[in-house]
């Protein structure tokens, strides 16, 4: 391979030798420089001074003499201008996003040397267009009537006329615009640019600084290039060198020669250079379809598609492009395990830091901010998201997330983040952008002085990223307070902050000419390698297609020669060709993935490859098998170890009737809560789901029946006196989300707002109805509520006989003129109140398992043996049920009603033997064959099975 640099700097040194830095060599970038001064030390055989390398916006701004400003200083000022000619008020949080698309109009009206008095006129007669557009060729004005014709046939409206009145003020804003910067010697791209072309056109010469300018591998120029150009020609003090391939050239319909093709006629090379005229050296080219966007970075790790570098190779050995710098991070990992040293020569975006998504939480934490009971509070989610940054977490943060997740609270206060100096910080309020601007200021700096940092070792990273974004946040109050003091809202400063970090790239510090090269598309201009691997080869990511957001319409650009897509799509069409010229091996990437919006439609460049070219490319599909073969089952095998902490724990602390059932519905989940210990994790409810409605139902009815607790008896009168009593209904449903909801006891009253109104005054409706059902069973007298009873059972266990406790907390008990009745309520739905045999409650087969009278039976038999003996009924209160003109809470048995005394002694001989399985030293802790078990199970994530 005999690069394309390396012609030039070879003929240059012929042509000037020693004299060679009389020249002046100009590049479209800066890494092109940098690969030209290493070929041409490579010739240099003796001590000589090297030419001037420059890029073509460095020549550009050191002719001029004007600075280019930065983009917030010159959309502030467009802003006051656009004030002072339309005399709209116009607020800047309007202004400010549709200023930047002026922005870059004005650019490229300057750009391409447009006049623009004619580009903002507003022409009624199309026979205008004839006379006053005679320098336009004949399909520019029929483009131009297409506008303004379709513009006049539109008919009067708000927008149109609307549009027209702005675009009328265009022209001399722009005006105004020009003479103000330029006054200051500032100014755009674009604007510096026509400078030169205005200088030249007035004094016909400009300063230079060299005798003569060398032009190198230019492809798309615009006008202000190419008048600058042909003066250089004209004068001869320039020669051009243009990089391509004879074939997209000499092909006419060719895209990627669009452009080349004027060059090579308006400004010939040199007579005496000769290109490379080899044929291409391509001896292989793959194609690879990858089924994932960073999966894809997995192709460098496979020695049939890229066999790797050692780090001791040339600069042009090998390089992987990235048509999608999002893929920057996965790429150098991959690359990481082939090379010992690699070059990255774009910058990392500093949105992709994780000091940049700290300070968009931290725009997120104030945006839900809100002032209750005068008093700061913060909506739970940004609060948590901050508290578990990276940045920020530590044991302090740990333990208020635990606190915000238990005592589940929605708004958090100001109040509860005072233990730590920089949570203070963070959960203040500022009250202007100034206020905005040094709260991050000290944020920033609080987190500089937290990190580790040994005297002997260069900053880490998130120092690095923490400077950067303390200087851009300096630069951007500076430019504010220069334009805009105390006239701009939060809002519209966090926008422009986070706008103003996303243009940030930070350099990364290493050898350029060492190693593994990694680049994006634009950086690969001028440049050949030997061994190239592309990453999406996409539609859409190459060419890459971006909306074009401007005020001028695409048949007014098409008319007045600005670039539209066409041109873009020629842009990228070269860059990918010229690249495949000299190489020897190529491999494109694509993402076959169809997920979300990605298409995984191949590049249209693969394509023509694959039709309509010289080429043969292999097509090869690189492919993961993720296949679901089947979670394997989980099973734990019970041991003597498992068997002794069951009894030892059991035999002081009571086994619930709950624990009972979760062993029925599965045994893996028993092992998982009462032997592993795995706890469920809190989570911040902010909608009520079925567990806490129920818990909620519970205390409501605890809180109106507690008047009624040692009263003698409960009448109807009682009854119904409490069911019109909405006050003292509301109340206790009020006590049950300060307490369930809020986790708060000592809240007495609680506001109710939102979706949460609709579950209270679910919970009115369902109490006010059991108390009415209750009129039914009166008069009866309240035992006890939400108490807590517990029994001692025996069981053998390997031949010895070992106690173990019963016990859990009963819903409530009443004495009714029948006998005591143990009321369980549920609030869950297609409960069954009726079975014919225990052996119901232990098969864990069947649909529907009666568990509930399994748990209620339970809780009778504990009642039984720590009261002694008496008709004792269980009841099972279903909300469901409770609208039902026949409701019934009794459980039955056959149809008859049971009175728990009459089968007492035959459900504890299967209850025991049940109880001998659960501690049996031979049990295996499986999973449940019910998936129906497993959808809402905390564990179905270790099982596999969510």
């Amino acid at each position: 391979m005999n690069p394309f640099l390396k012609q030039v700097a070879g003929f240059l040194y012929q042509q000037h030798g020693k004299n060679i830095d009389q020249i002046s060599v100009v590049f479209p970038g800066r890494r092109s420089g940098v690969f030209f001064n290493a070929y041409l030390n490579g010739l240099v055989k003796q001590p000589v001074l090297g030419p001037e390398v420059l890029t073509i916006d460095e020549l550009v701004s050191q002719v001029s003499g004007l600075q280019i400003s930065d983009q917030i200083n010159l959309i502030l000022r467009l802003h006051q201008i656009y004030i002072r000619e339309t005399g709209h008020p116009e607020q800047l949080d309007d202004f400010f996003f549709w200023g930047e698309i002026l922005l870059n109009d004005f650019n490229d009206i300057d750009k391409y040397l447009l006049d623009a008095g004619d580009l903002f006129r507003n022409i009624s007669d199309l026979k205008e267009i004839d006379i006053r557009f005679d320098y336009l060729s004949p399909r520019q004005r029929q483009a131009a009537e297409m506008f303004w014709g379709n513009l006049g046939r539109s008919g009067s409206s708000i927008n149109r006329d609307k549009f027209l009145n702005i675009w009328n003020k265009l022209n001399a804003v722009y005006d105004r615009f020009r003479t103000e910067l330029l006054n200051e010697g500032v100014g755009y791209s674009g604007m510096v640019y026509r400078s030169i072309i205005e200088m030249l056109n007035q004094d016909g010469k400009i300063p230079l600084q060299s005798d003569r300018y060398v032009f190198v591998g230019f492809n798309a120029l615009n006008a202000c290039e190419e008048q600058l150009f042909q003066w250089f020609r004209s004068a001869g003090k320039a020669d051009f060198f243009w990089d391509y391939d004879e074939r997209f050239v000499s092909d006419q319909t060719h895209e990627a020669g669009l452009f080349v093709r004027k060059n090579l006629i308006r400004f010939p090379m040199p007579a005496n250079f000769v290109a490379d005229p080899e044929p291409s050296l391509l001896k292989r080219l793959q194609v690879v379809a990858v089924p994932g966007q960073v999966a894809q970075a997995q192709v460098i790790n496979q020695h049939r598609f890229f066999t790797g570098t050692t780090g001791t190779d040339s600069f042009d050995e090998a390089a992987l492009v990235l048509a999608d710098e999002s893929m920057l991070i996965p790429v150098v990992s991959a690359a990481g395990c082939i090379s010992k040293s690699i070059n990255i020569t774009m910058g990392y975006p500093l949105q992709d830091t994780p000091v940049y998504s700290l300070i968009d939480q931290l725009i997120s934490l104030q945006k839900d901010y809100r002032k209750i009971d005068g008093e700061d509070t913060f909506y739970h989610r940004p609060v948590l998201a901050v508290l578990n940054h990276q940045l920020i977490a530590g044991p302090e943060t740990l333990k208020l997330v635990r606190e915000i997740r238990t005592q589940n609270k929605i708004l958090v206060r100001a109040s509860d983040m005072q233990e730590d100096e920089l949570l203070r910080l963070i959960f203040q309020r500022p009250g202007k952008w100034q206020d905005a601007a040094a709260w991050f200021l000290s944020i920033i700096r609080k987190l500089a002085v937290r990190l580790p940092h040994a005297e002997d070792q260069p900053a880490g990273l998130d120092a690095e990223y923490l400077y950067q974004t303390y200087l851009a946040l300096q630069r951007l109050v500076d430019t504010l307070n220069m334009y805009q003091p105390g006239q701009m809202s939060l809002p519209l400063f966090y926008r422009i902050f986070l706008r103003h970090l996303q243009r940030i790239n930070i350099p990364f510090e290493g050898e350029p000419l060492s190693g593994l090269q990694v680049m994006g598309v634009l950086e690969t201009r001028t440049l050949d390698f030997k061994k190239l691997i592309l990453f999406s080869v996409n539609e859409g990511k190459l060419p890459k297609t971006s909306a074009v957001h401007s005020f001028i319409p695409y048949n007014l650009r098409k008319a007045f020669g600005l670039p539209a897509y066409e041109e873009q799509d020629a842009m990228y069409a070269y860059y990918f060709y010229r690249l495949l010229h000299r190489a020897e091996e190529v491999v494109l990437v694509y993402d076959s993935s169809t997920d979300g919006l990605n298409t995984g439609e191949m590049s249209r460049y693969i394509f023509q490859l694959r039709y309509n070219s010289g080429y043969s490319p292999e097509l090869c599909h690189f492919d993961f098998d993720f296949r679901a073969s089947g979670s394997r089952p989980i099973s734990v095998p019970g041991t003597s170890v498992h068997q002794q902490r069951l009894l030892e724990r059991y035999s002081v602390k009571p086994l619930t009737p709950s624990a009972l059932n979760t062993y029925l519905d599965c045994r893996l989940k028993f092992y998982f809560r009462h032997l592993a210990g795995l706890k469920e994790s809190d989570e911040v409810l902010e909608e009520i789901d079925p567990r806490l409605f129920g818990n909620l139902f519970h205390h409501a009815a605890e809180l109106i029946y507690s008047d009624f607790k040692g009263k003698q008896q409960v009448t109807r009168d009682d009854l119904k006196v409490a069911a019109s009593n909405p006050n003292r209904i509301g109340k206790a449903v009020r006590l049950a989300f300060a307490r369930e909801y809020l986790k708060d006891k000592s809240l007495k009253d609680v506001p109710i707002t939102g979706k949460n109104m609709l579950i209270a005054e679910n919970l009115r409706t369902y109490l006010e109805k059991m108390l009415e059902n209750d009129m039914n069973f009166a008069p009866f007298t309240i035992l006890d509520l939400e108490g807590h009873y517990e029994a001692p059972f025996r069981i053998r266990v390997n031949g010895a006989e070992h106690q173990i406790v019963l016990g859990g907390v009963i819903d409530r008990i009443d004495q009714t003129a029948e006998g005591v009745r143990i009321v369980d309520y549920k609030t869950g739905r297609n409960l069954v109140l009726k079975f014919t045999d225990f052996s119901e409650f232990y098969n864990r087969e069947k649909d529907r398992r009666p568990k509930e009278i399994f748990q209620t039976l339970v809780y009778s038999e504990i009642y039984r043996r720590t009261n002694g003996s008496g008709s004792l009924y269980p009841a099972i209160y279903k909300i469901d049920e409770f609208f039902r003109d026949d409701f019934r809470p009794e459980i039955r048995q056959n149809n008859q009603v049971v009175n728990y005394p009459e089968l007492s002694s035959d459900f504890v001989v299967s209850l025991e033997s049940f109880l001998e399985e659960i501690f049996s030293a031979e049990n295996v802790y499986d999973q449940t064959i019910r998936l129906d078990h497993c959808r809402l199970c905390p564990y179905n994530s270790i099982c596999r099975r969510s």
